[in-house]
């Protein structure tokens, strides 16, 4: 009781909770969406980060160490997630940088690469994909220190074959 009256007081009327992460928190909307295939090698990395989104926490429990030692003291380890992530057009201007935003869990975290942005952008206009839902595999890669959580730093790679190639889903 007195924890709620302390949040009360503060201005919250609510517990605080995290944003969902959730796999399929983009997808759903009602009818036909594509995925882009890819060979599992994720080389395409997501530019201009949004640092504060949740994929991005770093914590206790939260993913699973892919590469590299145990956080034990014997060396950096890798803390890895997989998400599904939609590609979404933001700007019409073919001279934009950050053309193609990058959406996990609803949000975005990013945008494609410049090179490959206009490449896909112009390959989804050909095909008329421009307002279609589009997704693709993501990891957010973590690399951690073991004396200080704080200098984490975070990746997040797309797994994208090229020449693209389309999968539906949906009705």
């Amino acid at each position: 009781m007195g924890l709620g009256l302390f949040r009360l007081a503060r201005g919250r009327r609510h517990a605080p909770t995290a944003a969902p992460v959730c796999f399929l928190g983009d997808v759903q909307g009602k009818g036909k969406g594509y995925f882009l295939n890819g060979r599992g090698q994720y080389t395409h990395e997501v530019v201009c980060l949004e640092r504060r989104h949740p994929a991005l926490a770093c914590g206790e429990g939260v993913g699973r160490v892919l590469v590299g030692g145990s956080g034990l003291g014997e060396g950096p380890g890798v803390l890895g997630r997989d998400f599904l992530a939609r590609l979404v057009e933001t700007r019409g201007d073919s001279l934009c940088r950050n053309r193609i935003a990058v959406h996990i869990a609803g949000d975005c975290i990013g945008y494609l690469p410049p090179s490959l942005s206009t490449i896909y952008a112009e390959w989804a206009e050909d095909w008329r994909l421009i307002d279609t839902l589009i997704l693709c595999r993501a990891r957010v890669m973590i690399r951690t220190r073991p004396a200080c959580r704080a200098k984490a730093t975070a990746q997040v790679m797309l797994d994208i074959a090229r020449p693209f190639q389309l999968r539906a889903f949906g009705s």
